[in-house]
This record gives structure tokens, C-alpha cells and sequence, in this order.
């Protein structure tokens, strides 16, 4: 399922046009959002900004998904790009008359440009691409230099999103024996890897207390009790 962040949809003509996008495309979850609010969209899992609306906040909140590294559809009542910079990230525009069939077009126009398609060698988590084939990382936009047991912790993880992993289990299944250093050194990896993927915009993998970690699900509300590692 993919995540869409909605910005102006308030009036009836806008809820109209969102009600028509549920009902064709069901794979399809939108959230609601705000000017301001995008990259907090992001970490929620949105790949996608579906803006409704005209005047200076439309420029402002492609501006904002730009810097998220998000797709936008811009849906604007009328022939008026407000000053929105098309080259400014990765933007795609409907004017009326329009359909929801045309904005579902154009947001899997949007999201393939933005990310590419994601298939079997391309994982992708919010704002994280975890590219197999290359044995690349990028979060933001920005390639991240790992180790290779860092990588293929990660890799593990982000394959098994919302599920928890002791120590013992990641030790298994990442460094595939029972490692004679303990289960110290699946916490002194974690810990490399956050200082190298988080941000204030990025938190990706927690600590569950007294368990082990986990590769956070997007959508989740209240993060689960967290343990210093």
C-alpha cells in the first residue's frame, strides 16, 4: 500500500475528487497534512504530496515536498501555476476539467520519476531506497556510506518492517552464526547505523525494550518504549 499526503483538500468539489481516488484505487492510503507538515508526512510513510489549491502556499508546499525528496500532484482549480517552479523536485500538474483517473496518473507519473518503480531489487521506506543491485543507500536523496555488515543489518531489517528481532535472531540471520563476541556487537552496529540514516527527519530503527530492534512500520502512531543501546 502506498502512502499520500494530502494538503487543501477541505471543499466539497476536493473531497469529491478524494472520495473518487479511494474508491479506483484502493492500494492507495491518503493522509491528511498541512503546510509545514510534509516531511512529518514522510516519516508516516508518504512517498507522494496530492495538493489542492491556489495562491503563495501552493509554491510553498511544492518547495517543502521538494525538500522531502517527495513527489507532488498539484491539482490547481485554475490555469495558474503560481509561481510553482516545475523543476523545483518532481512535480506534475491537473487543471480542470479533470478526473480522478487523470491524478491517479499522475501520481504514479510523479512517484516513478521521484523513486523509480520499486520491484524485488529496489526497497523502499519513507524517505530510505535501499538499492540491491548496487548495494546503495539513500535517504533524502543522499547516498550514505555503509560497511557491508552494516548494510546487510539494514537490509534485514527494512525487509521486515514492524517486526521485532532479539539480538540473538539478528545475530543468525545477519551475521548467520552464533557470533563469539555476543550480543554486544548487534548493538554497537545499530548504533553506527543511526548515527549514519537519522536526522531530525529520519527515525528508522528502534529499540524495543527488553527484546531486541525493529525497523519502524510506516503509519505507526505512538513509538513502543524505547531502551538506550
Amino acid at each position: 500500500m502506498q502512502t499520500v499526503a494530502v494538503i487543501g483538500f477541505g471543499q466539497p468539489e476536493s473531497l469529491r475528487l478524494l472520495d473518487a481516488l479511494k474508491a479506483r484505487d484502493r492500494a492507495l492510503r491518503f493522509i491528511e497534512a498541512a503546510p509545514g507538515q510534509i516531511a512529518e508526512a514522510g516519516r508516516n510513510g508518504a512517498t507522494a504530496a496530492l495538493l489542492w489549491g491556489a495562491g503563495d502556499s501552493s509554491s510553498a508546499v511544492v518547495e517543502e515536498a521538494a525538500d522531502a525528496r517527495m513527489a507532488v500532484v498539484a491539482v490547481l482549480p485554475r490555469l495558474d501555476l503560481n509561481r510553482i517552479d516545475p523543476c523545483r523536485g518532481t512535480v506534475e500538474f491537473c487543471f480542470p476539467p479533470l478526473t480522478a483517473e487523470e491524478v491517479l496518473i499522475r501520481l504514479a507519473l510523479a512517484r516513478s520519476r521521484a523513486h523509480g518503480r520499486e520491484g524485488p531489487n529496489v526497497i523502499t521506506r519513507g524517505g530510505m531506497v535501499i538499492d540491491l543491485d548496487r548495494y546503495e543507500v539513500t535517504v533524502s536523496g543522499q547516498k550514505v556510506d555503509l560497511t557491508y555488515k552494516e548494510y546487510e543489518l539494514l537490509k534485514f531489517l527494512a525487509s521486515n518492517p514492524g517486526r521485532v528481532f532479539t539480538r540473538e535472531a539478528l545475530l543468525r540471520s545477519v551475521w548467520e552464526y552464533d557470533y563469539f563476541g555476543g550480543t554486544r556487537t548487534v548493538d554497537v552496529h545499530v548504533r553506527r547505523l543511526r548515527s549514519k540514516i537519522d536526522d531530525v527527519r529520519n527515525r528508522f530503527i528502534e529499540t524495543v525494550w527488553n527484546v531486541g530492534y525493529r525497523f519502524r512500520a510506516p503509519g505507526e502512531g505512538e513509538e513502543p518504549k524505547q531502551e538506550h543501546a
